[in-house]
Parts: structure tokens; sequence; C-alpha cells
């Protein structure tokens, strides 16, 4: 009964051998990366869309504080209605 499942475990590191041995290293920088390059390569933002980036995020804000205004102004509605009503 074992027998299967070690076979199944040895042809799979047989398949993962063989896959690490077709990769082929052409040079150490393959395996350290670029030494000399310490800059990543972004897109340049025009001051266009600078405003246009902080007139979204000044909308998201807006937004979100009216949500928050609202939904703590209907919490303290309902725990004063309850209040209220609970204990007259």
């Amino acid at each position: 009964m074992a027998g299967g499942g070690i076979a199944g475990a040895i042809q799979s590191l047989k398949q993962n051998r063989a896959l690490l041995k077709k990769r082929k290293l052409r040079s150490p920088g393959d395996v350290y990366g670029q030494e000399g390059k310490t800059k990543l390569d972004l897109k340049e933002s025009t001051e266009q869309d600078m405003k246009r980036i902080r007139k979204k995020i000044k909308g998201y804000k807006r937004e979100e504080l009216r949500l928050t205004l609202i939904s703590v102004a209907a919490t303290l509605t309902i725990l004063y209605f309850l209040y209220v009503w609970a204990f007259p």
C-alpha cells in the first residue's frame, strides 16, 4: 500500500530535478541582479496629472467624511430614541 505513495514522491523529485537542470545562468548578474542599478524606472507625472489626482483624493476624502458624519448622526439619533423609550 505504501509503495504507491513513495513511488509518486520519487517521481515528483525526479521531475523537479529535471526542471532545475534546464536552467542555465548566463552571467553572475542573473543570480545577484544588477549591482549598479539603484533607481526604479517609473513614469514621470505631469503637473496636470498631479492636479487631477489631488482633486480625486479630495473628493474621496469629502465623501468619506460625509458618510462618517451621517453614520454618527444616525447612531446618536437611534441611541437617543432607545434611551427615551426604554427609560421613560
